[in-house]
């Protein structure tokens, strides 16, 4: 095995906590675009699981093209109906055959968009309100080839940092906390968002949250339940930060004039807002525009050679592992280049930027982190089994 081409150099610029002004993103579960995230990464699971147990080996796909065109509801206090349903298109490529036995592309796809669904969503009913459509057609013979072989089937780079700064891990686990638990005691969906803004040591998350229209009878009720979820969010987040964090619940409500956030379903999928995959989260679960990032969408891909997908991953596992198997590094953020066709354990560079906790990087320090990152691209097949066996969120 020839010697990986691994750079370590220190991180320029200001620590991202220095910055005067920070903004985070995330997209919940139910998010249009986190739903085409979902849809895609589990044909990509299920198409693999299948391929293993009935030809005994994983064959080329890329599912990452999933499309949600929002449908049409009639909404209000009390109530609802569906007057148009959300329609899923599911396109991408696959392998519909392998030594004469056929692969159920559009079976697979069908029934994983609906399991994704039923397992994410508690009022969203894919028979229902759901029409889901599968346009996947054959992958090109040269890629397939190339995923045989286990090398890189792109051109491309994988990009991630560790660890969150305080307002991505305020505004990462404030949507999970209302997608996993605030649920359970209030009457919301999962269509959450929540917009982190830092201005110097000042933090303020503005959350969109869905309320379930036929649990909420009229606007003394809704401004009730507003409130009262605002001041849970709130006493959360003032637990994850010991800054001043203002929370702020549903700012474009008109109340008076009827304007609020009610849904049927638990998403605005059901009416007005469509959804694409790549266009939510990243791979670290934020929409982090003052952080290095690849536009890469990510779920949907294959997870034996697509770097798109594998080397988004493999940098952000080891960029962690760097940051707690090194004390002296304070933050690393990994950036992996592939070139097509070259094994995945030989990247064209491997480079980590890394800050320390205090003075500057040595020579001794560059070795370490080195050997972690090299540890981790010897071994790009436990990325592909992590992602198969679900272990790792991908949005």
């Amino acid at each position: 095995m020839s010697k990986r081409n691994i750079v370590v150099t220190e991180a320029i610029g200001k620590y991202i906590e220095d910055l005067p002004v920070e903004i985070v993103e995330r997209k919940g579960i139910g998010h249009p675009d986190s739903l085409c995230d979902g849809i895609a990464e589990r044909i990509s699971v299920e198409y693999s699981r299948w391929c293993q147990q009935n030809l005994g080996t994983l064959l080329h796909h890329n599912f990452d093209k999933v499309q949600l065109v929002a449908g049409e509801v009639e909404v209000g206090y009390g109530g609802g109906y569906m007057i148009k349903p959300i329609r899923i298109q599911i396109a991408g490529r696959g392998t519909p055959s392998f030594q004469g036995q056929k692969v159920p592309l559009d079976a697979i796809a069908i029934e994983a968009a609906r399991a994704h669904i039923r397992e994410t969503m508690r009022y969203l009913d894919p028979d229902r309100h759901m029409v889901i459509d599968s346009y996947a057609g054959r992958g090109a013979d040269e890629l397939a080839y190339v995923v045989d072989r286990v090398t890189a089937n792109d051109t491309s780079f994988g990009v991630s940092h560790w660890p969150r700064s305080g307002l991505e891990h305020a505004v990462y686990e404030t949507a999970r906390y209302i997608n996993y638990e605030l649920i359970d005691r209030f009457p919301i969906g999962e269509d959450v968002k929540v917009m982190g803004a830092r201005q110097d040591s000042s933090l303020i998350l503005t959350v969109a949250l869905p309320f379930m229209a036929e649990q909420v009878h009229d606007a003394s009720e809704y401004i009730e339940l507003r409130g009262a979820a605002q001041e849970t969010i709130q006493a959360y987040a003032d637990s994850l930060d010991n800054r001043q964090v203002r929370v702020m619940v549903n700012t474009a409500d008109d109340v008076a004039g009827g304007a609020v956030y009610l849904t049927l379903t638990g998403t605005s999928a059901e009416m007005g807002d469509d959804g694409s995959v790549g266009r939510g989260n990243r791979i670290n679960g934020l929409i982090t525009p003052f952080r290095s990032a690849s536009l890469e969408a990510a779920c949907g891909k294959n997870p034996i050679s697509h770097v798109g997908k594998v080397y988004n991953v493999l940098a952000m596992i080891a960029a962690r592992d760097i940051v707690e198997r090194v004390p002296t590094v304070r933050e690393a953020t990994v950036y992996l280049l592939s070139q097509i066709g070259a094994p995945l354990d030989q990247p064209l560079v491997a480079t980590a930027y890394v800050r320390p906790v205090s003075g500057s990087l040595t020579p001794s320090m560059q070795a370490d982190v080195a050997a972690v990152l090299d540890e981790h691209l010897s071994q790009p097949e436990r990325v592909r089994e992590r992602i198969l066996k679900r272990e790792f969120p991908l949005f």
